[in-house]
């Protein structure tokens, strides 16, 4: 009896001694705060935002981050399913659609002024391209970039078509296109990714907004100014210079661009997208030497892109940790080992310390796009809010699903696509 008593004391000892070790447990890891970060794009960009989470998680041994990624429409897919169920992730890569998730982002004003995020290595140009009319700064920008035409000289020598240069105008785009098709047999032009958004700088550059900042107006009222991006587009494809519907559904991301493959003389993309699109070419070819130039204009017009923030990263407020999250934003930014692993894949970083360190490293696809980025700055390009309007991607998706394949195969002519995009546009920005 005594001998079972014993063990039985003996026992409860051990399970009291258990529930402690396992309390200690329990409070050690309620002292590590668990975030969710999730973003878009290429294999090569998961794989660098991947190595600095894990940077960050080895320097924060009190935050435990944890990251997510897909191709743009996976992404938003899962985006819009999160938003609808109020479980968007801690921290997310938005761009200038960011006016649809406007309800689920936590303006960083407050964290800036703590100093939790320090802006002191950058400019208020910087800051105002993701920061709202009402001042509300919804993001910090993971680098600048502007919309340009990445090209292969060789193909225009080939062909006997002027290389570009600034000034070239969209008649001297589409004659190049069309030629180099006719004499390579390859498309001139890859992809137009987003025609709403190529539609729209078309437009600014004859001095028309297709956006109002008052959301319920549209910034034109004539939707003929629309017509001649529209023909631009239908030649093209009629006369072979760039993918049709079919083909253009297999492009899927810029390493995917024909491009890369010698299959078309250019592609139409973000300056930081050069830097993946040229990679891959050259692990193809490592004799392959692409380029960047500035999009065409119309006679007289505009010739530089607006510099814009690629993307940013904004705080969800779904978040339990904004604090914690606004951390990793700051080391994001800031941290110059961080952004020695990202090299401005994402933009040239807004902050001048990671500049000066990082353009010395610039390998030549780098470094082509601070050239790029220099040369517009010289041209007069400047940066640009990143206002759009809440209902903007249903205008986009219209225009990209709805509009574009029946132009390019004929079933609906120039005039009948900007109708039915005014008309589309106007009833929707009427709802807001």
């Amino acid at each position: 009896m005594k001998k079972i008593l014993k063990l039985l004391v003996c026992a409860a000892i051990i399970a009291v001694m258990s529930l402690g070790l396992s309390a200690c447990s329990s409070d050690d890891d309620d002292d590590i705060i668990h975030l969710t970060i999730a973003w878009w794009g290429s294999q090569h960009r998961h794989d660098i935002t991947q190595e600095v989470l894990d940077l960050f998680n080895e320097q924060h041994p009190h935050i435990v981050i944890t990251g997510e990624f897909a191709d743009g429409t996976g992404y938003f897919n899962s985006l819009d399913t999160r938003a609808a169920a109020s479980d968007v992730w801690d921290l997310f890569q938005l761009g200038s659609n960011y006016p649809v998730y406007i309800d689920h982002i936590v303006p960083l004003n407050e964290f800036i002024a703590s100093g939790i995020i320090d802006i002191s290595n950058t400019t208020q140009d910087f800051i105002d391209i993701t920061t709202t009319h009402n001042g509300d700064i919804v993001g910090i920008s993971n680098g600048v970039n502007a919309w340009g035409l990445a090209y292969d000289p060789a193909m225009f020598d080939a062909a006997g078509v002027p290389r570009p240069v600034p000034g070239w105008t969209w008649a001297d785009f589409e004659h190049a296109a069309i030629t180099i098709a006719e004499a390579l047999g390859h498309w001139g032009m890859g992809v137009f990714t987003n025609d709403a958004i190529t539609m729209t700088q078309f437009m600014a550059q004859m001095d028309v907004d297709f956006w109002h900042e008052d959301p319920t107006q549209l910034g034109f009222d004539d939707p003929s100014v629309m017509v001649p991006y529209f023909r631009m587009r239908q030649n093209l494809v009629m006369a072979n210079a760039m993918p049709d519907p079919g083909d253009a559904m297999g492009i899927t991301d810029i390493e995917g661009d024909p491009l890369v493959f010698g299959n078309s003389a250019m592609a139409y993309l973000a300056s930081n997208q050069f830097i993946a699109l040229a990679n891959a070419a050259q692990a193809l070819d490592s004799s392959r030497e692409l380029a960047m130039t500035v999009l065409p204009t119309h006679p007289g017009g505009q010739i530089a892109s607006d510099i814009v923030s690629s993307q940013m990263f904004s705080i969800s407020r779904n978040s339990a940790h904004p604090e914690a999250a606004a951390e990793f934003l700051n080391f994001w930014v800031n941290n110059v080992e961080a952004n020695e692993i990202l090299q401005g894949e994402r933009g040239i970083p807004i902050m001048e310390h990671v500049r000066g360190v990082l353009r010395p490293q610039a390998t030549a696809n780098i470094a082509e796009t601070y050239a790029f980025i220099d040369m517009l700055g010289e041209l007069g390009g400047g940066t640009a809010n990143v206002l759009g309007n809440p209902r903007q991607a249903e205008v986009e998706d219209f225009l990209n699903d709805n509009i574009i394949d029946r132009l390019v195969l004929g079933m609906i002519t120039p005039e009948e696509a900007a109708q039915e995009v005014f008309d589309f546009a106007l009833q929707v920005v009427s709802f807001n």
